[in-house]
């Protein structure tokens, strides 16, 4: 399983690469889009959708909820959506820490999942092209670009997952949430975490940042990090309700698009609203 993993990341590394570093940003919205509407019809498996036309039916829906915000955008701010996001993440939060006992809100209830998965999918995409669309943010005097911004946010998610997956096969002893996924561990999320600063701290030694910045980047990490664990639990707390193992058979030693960028659906709303703010972007 361990060499699937690394083969499907070897393909998929060099493309999320490009697609960050050198599409425009309308370019990559189109491929953030993509990618959001393909995991899309993995969520609508987990609500019950029982058809593929049915399926593809609530992929529309998505792409046009996605496409009209693409066409409104210049009407609503991004404290508006990120205001929407905090939200929403603080009531998913919420059905996560109190799984099993939050499964009556949506239990069987394909219509609140589904409203779930368009508030997520979106959520995620706006977050995405507009972290990429900034321009000359300044950090310890240097201008830096909304495309290596969004690369800093995929590299604090990447050291997270990396960091969670071997530190939880080697010293996971302490269950994180055994309800929803009796694999993850605290030694696992202490893990993750203790990398993604590792490699945040790296990524900004040569910019002779201020105390304040590297408080700001230890501030951005962690939040970031804590959500892509709420993300990563969050799925498995739908599929474990819909008695699958995987949400796809998309990636090989992954499983679904959705298994792969969990904890990104969650850790990039959450990195656009806390750099934002701290920011004041």
């Amino acid at each position: 399983m361990l060499k699937l993993r690394i083969m499907t990341v070897m393909v998929l590394f060099p493309f999320t690469l490009y697609s960050i570093l050198f599409l425009s940003n309308a370019h990559f919205a189109l491929v953030i889009g993509g990618i959001m509407l393909l995991a899309a019809y993995e969520w609508a498996g987990l609500a019950g959708f029982p058809t593929p036309l049915t399926k593809m039916a609530f992929v529309v829906i998505v792409a046009t909820v996605i496409y009209s915000i693409w066409l409104i955008n210049f009407l609503l701010s991004s404290d508006f959506m990120n205001l929407i996001a905090v939200f929403f993440w603080f009531f998913s939060s919420i059905l996560v820490f109190k799984y099993p006992k939050s499964a009556f809100f949506w239990k069987d209830k394909s219509l609140i999942i589904a409203i779930m998965g368009i508030f997520l999918f979106l959520l995620t995409w706006y977050a995405a092209i507009s972290i990429h669309a900034i321009e000359g943010f300044q950090f310890a005097q240097q201008t830096i670009n909304g495309p290596h911004i969004m690369l800093f946010c995929m590299m604090l998610i990447w050291s997270a997952d990396t960091g969670a997956y071997f530190s939880g096969r080697r010293f996971g002893n302490k269950k994180l949430a055994i309800k929803i996924s009796p694999g993850k561990s605290w030694e696992g999320v202490y893990g993750g975490l203790i990398l993604a600063i590792f490699i945040a701290f790296l990524s900004t030694i040569f910019y002779q940042a201020s105390l304040q910045d590297y408080l700001n980047i230890l501030i951005i990490t962690i939040a970031t990090v804590s959500f892509t664990v709420i993300g990563d639990l969050m799925e498995s707390m739908f599929k474990r309700q819909a008695g699958v193992k995987d949400s796809g058979k998309i990636l090989p030693g992954h499983g679904g698009i959705l298994d792969r960028i969990d904890g990104v659906i969650a850790a990039v709303p959450i990195f656009f609203i806390t750099i934002s703010q701290l920011y004041k972007l």
